[in-house]
């Protein structure tokens, strides 16, 4: 219903030259031909920037029937992903109109009207080309040379795929964004081309060129974060009454509940620590311990009343875990946070499941494990806890998650949306509409606590013994003149090799950058993200980027 039998149809694009001089000069030869000269989106900048870009598409049938859509026809181009999506209706502009007399036959015998075509708007965006260019190139440059640090079994890293994300401390606006492997919207320019989508499309993961560059990594993929998610577990602990600032907590090479053992990274007892010390360590047993307390607590509350109040879920909420955060770019995950309701759904789905295992498989301890969850999969056990206080099990967070909590840390409690589009402008110069900084809440935790947080987070960086110091000196990066806070995550996701993460924030006493590395079995936190974060901290300071060399030792 939306094609007119008067608008041209293209059977031919990106026609030659010489082509076209034939049409125009033989119109005998070629009868309701016409050569048509025609505006075609161009990406300057290649690669760059290709996950907040996007690229256009023809409109689908599908896009057609919406109300939104109303005034497209067939065949017309819209934003697929990226802010080409999200800015669609500013960006488009208004298709040029001819009015037409025509006879019986559908010849056209006169022209009564002509509509002149309107220009798109234009959308200033938050991003720093220069700083975008340069995180892309460390991402890359750092995931490949991590490939060369040799794992404790005689093997190498992986490395396969990962994401950085810088954000404004103050407003967590995007300052760059870069997700590897990467891709060149120039390729969709006239349509696609089926090797190339193909090569996009790639699931094999033995292929250096696989895991589908297309994906934005940095907000459509959800990660445990590992120990980069202590900041809310600790945050909760202050919240719920468990522990003030300076409480201290022994932390043992491991750390028992009932009849399992539960491990610390370091085979030697570190001593007492608070909750700076806990974070500048990275020490598990620490917040265990605060989450079987709160488990117990917990328990024994919804025994005594049928209801509860699951404080760490609550925080993690407020900080940003669990939801969207409004970032204008499509496809943002969510991420997962459980929780008793979460465990009580989840086994009700996969139930039938579970007791299929427990009948079909031979005698074991899969068949065990199946049976077990089968009769009780649906109770939220100590266990449960435990593991997501270091944000594993079953915590799933998106990188902008993490940098968006990181943000609210560092500019002293205020959770806001991250946002790259700032204000669009017509052809005029007229603003025509502008995004202003969205808070989204303040984080459940007072003056002290916020304090004992950030401190940990600058000795996890600048103390001798931080977990992320080592990355940073062998970067040669100024901490005297900059000094950084950060946290490492080791992420554990059998039987994959561990993600690496690495949050952090500079300078530390005055925050102006959030950076946030995620790397897909990429080791040790302090192996191969801190390394590349280090760089691109050196770019956003205007710093010289050293070169990678051979990781140090993962110590997360």
């Amino acid at each position: 219903r939306k094609y007119s039998p008067f608008r041209p149809v293209p059977i031919a694009v990106d026609v030659p030259a010489e082509v076209i001089f034939a049409v125009s000069e033989h119109q005998e030869l070629f009868p309701g031909i016409e050569a048509e000269t025609l505006p075609v989106r161009t990406y300057p900048n290649g690669t760059v920037a290709a996950h907040l870009v996007g690229y256009l598409g023809e409109i689908s049938q599908k896009d057609l029937e919406k109300s939104q859509f109303a005034d497209y026809r067939q065949g017309d181009l819209i934003g697929w992903a990226g802010i080409e999506k999200t800015y669609e209706r500013y960006l488009h502009g208004e298709e040029g109109l001819r009015k037409l007399e025509v006879n019986a036959k559908g010849i056209v015998q006169s022209k009564l009207g002509e509509r002149a075509p309107v220009r798109g708007d234009d959308l200033w965006t938050s991003i720093d080309l220069a700083l975008q260019r340069e995180t892309e190139r460390i991402l890359e440059e750092g995931i490949l040379a991590s490939r060369e640090i040799q794992r404790e079994d005689g093997r190498y890293l992986p490395s396969v795929a990962g994401s950085a994300v810088v954000l404004d401390a103050r407003d967590a606006s995007v300052v760059a964004l870069a997700s590897w492997p990467t891709y060149d919207p120039s390729e969709f320019v006239g349509g696609v081309s089926q090797d190339y989508w193909s090569w996009l499309n790639d699931s094999d993961e033995d292929e250096e060129t696989a895991h589908f560059p297309l994906l934005n990594r940095a907000i459509q993929s959800a990660y445990p974060p590992g120990s980069v998610f202590k900041t809310v577990t600790g945050a909760a602990a202050l919240e719920a009454g468990l522990v003030g600032p300076s409480t201290t907590l022994p932390c043992p090479p491991s750390w028992k509940l009932g009849n399992i053992t539960f491990r610390n990274w370091n085979n030697r007892h570190e001593g007492n620590l608070d909750l700076a010390g806990a974070l500048r360590r990275s020490c598990d047993p620490y917040f265990y311990e605060l989450a079987a307390q709160q488990w117990v607590r917990e328990t024994n509350q919804l025994n005594d009343t049928g209801e509860v109040d699951e404080v760490l879920p609550r925080v993690a909420h407020d900080f940003g875990f669990g939801r969207t955060l409004g970032i204008d770019l499509p496809y943002e995950r969510a991420g997962q946070i459980p929780s008793r309701a979460w465990r009580t759904a989840y086994w009700a789905e996969n139930k039938d499941t579970y007791c299929s295992k427990a009948e079909s498989l031979p005698p074991g301890y899969a068949r065990e494990v199946n049976a077990d969850l089968c009769r009780d999969g649906g109770k939220w056990r100590g266990g449960d806890a435990v593991n997501s206080s270091i944000g594993q099990g079953d915590v799933l967070t998106t990188p902008l998650q993490v940098a968006a909590s990181y943000a609210a840390i560092a500019n002293g409690g205020t959770l806001y949306a991250p946002r790259i589009g700032q204000k669009v402008v017509d052809a005029e110069g007229e603003v025509v509409e502008e995004f202003s900084p969205e808070p989204l809440g303040k984080l459940p935790v007072d003056g002290a606590g916020l304090a004992a947080i950030r401190q940990g987070l600058r000795e996890v960086v600048m103390h001798e013994r931080g977990t992320g110091r080592l990355a940073f000196l062998a970067a040669d990066f100024p901490l005297d003149t900059i000094p950084v806070a950060g946290k490492t995550g080791t992420a554990e996701l059998k039987p994959k090799v561990p993600y690496a993460w690495f949050a952090s924030y500079a300078p530390a006493d005055d925050p102006r950058y959030v950076v946030v590395v995620s790397v897909e079995q990429g080791g040790g936190g302090s192996q191969t993200a801190a390394p590349i974060a280090a760089r691109i901290f050196q770019a956003a300071f205007d710093l010289e980027v050293r070169p990678f060399v051979a990781g140090p030792g993962n110590v997360d």
